[in-house]
């Protein structure tokens, strides 16, 4: 005898809203460790620091490495990143625009996904 048709939706429910908490719980494990590959460099973001540390250039590219590369999927991750990155120096301050457009290049770590201004569109 089959089990009746909405035990198996019920399951199937189940199994996409675990699959959902997951995914969630994955992205703001995500969203965190950028935050803490990005917190060393936003001193510096905000106007605090005279110039990009050694430990910021290593958590820009550390943060780079998250964001992957190519794929749809990687972009979406880049947009999420950057999202984290942007709520991070706002909680810290004013960023200051000059600097944050300037990192990548000061750091020589190229990176596209950084915000540069308190209105960045990361979903760009």
């Amino acid at each position: 005898m089959a089990p009746p048709l909405y035990a198996s939706s019920a399951i199937m429910s189940a199994a996409t809203l675990l699959l959902a908490v997951l995914a969630a719980a994955r992205d703001h494990d995500a969203c965190e460790t950028a935050q803490q590959a990005f917190s060393e460099g936003v001193p510096y973001v905000v106007g605090q620091a005279p110039a990009a540390s050694p430990n910021c250039c290593t958590g820009l590219g550390d943060l780079r490495d998250m964001g992957g590369s190519g794929a749809a999927a990687a972009a979406a991750q880049r947009r999420a990143l950057c999202a984290c990155v942007l709520s991070e120096v706002k909680a810290a301050g004013a960023m200051d625009p000059r600097r944050a457009a300037g990192l990548a290049a000061a750091c020589k770590v190229p990176v596209g996904f950084i915000p540069t201004k308190p209105g960045f569109d990361c979903s760009a």
